[in-house]
């Protein structure tokens, strides 16, 4: 352990956002490294000294917009395999939110961005729709439109990953319903909001997708709906 707390600490030093932009990089390209194995290893590193690595990749990304490519793909790699680097995420950084709002804006790391909406999604679908959903409630109805944007496009990469962001949180009762218009425990219908429902966009996506993950991604969203048989989607 005393070699790993040696470099993590080495490493955090160069991740401060006060250092020179090449150094900033070459530091990122190791510590995302260390994040690619599913072996537990990168869990162990982003978790030593009390999260300190955990801490400056999350601080760098708030920091710096010019960082963001590479640490949002760091956190991705990290998430992947770790569920205490997702919750640490969620817990103590603004990182799923910069990750949503580069997605919806289409910003030139929304891909990457989009890939740890996944992750996070996968471990914590209630805490992700509760912090997205705070920053805008129609925040579905915008990932939905975005992948619309990006089959007409063809960027296949950033459609997919927002597509399995979104099979990943329609498990959730709260998002079933908003995805049909309806709210609350009888079905009810929902109040008024700035969007119309957004299902005939799965609907869309399941019949005209040309990509193959795109119509599976529609027809997982359709499966999960299904589990709530008072909400008559059909």
């Amino acid at each position: 352990m005393a070699d790993l707390e040696v470099n993590v600490d080495d490493l955090v030093e160069l991740l401060s956002p006060n250092m020179a932009l090449l150094v900033r990089r070459k530091t990122m390209e190791i510590v995302t490294q260390l994040g690619a194995p599913l072996d537990g290893s990168a869990g162990k590193y982003f978790q030593a000294k009390d999260f300190a690595l955990g801490k400056a990749i999350c601080q760098l990304c708030e920091a710096t917009a010019s960082d963001r490519t590479e640490t949002l793909a760091a956190l991705t790699n990290y998430t992947s395999g770790s569920i205490e680097a997702a919750d640490f995420i969620l817990n103590n950084s603004k990182c799923i939110e910069i990750a949503y709002t580069a997605v919806v804006a289409n910003a030139l790391y929304s891909s990457v961005a989009s890939r740890l909406l996944v992750n996070v999604a996968r471990h914590f679908p209630d805490r992700v729709d509760q912090k997205l959903r705070a920053r805008s409630p129609d925040f579905i109805t915008a990932l939905l439109a975005e992948i619309k944007k990006a089959v007409q496009s063809g960027d296949e990469a950033r459609a997919k990953f927002i597509g399995f962001t979104i099979v990943n949180l329609s498990i959730l009762a709260r998002v079933r319903q908003y995805i049909v218009g309806k709210t609350g425990d009888n079905n009810e219908l929902a109040p008024p909001s700035t969007t119309t429902p957004p299902l005939p966009i799965v609907y869309d996506l399941l019949a005209s997708a040309a990509m193959p993950e795109i119509r599976e991604c529609a027809a997982d969203v359709l499966r999960n709906l299904a589990f709530d048989d008072a909400l008559y989607v059909l």
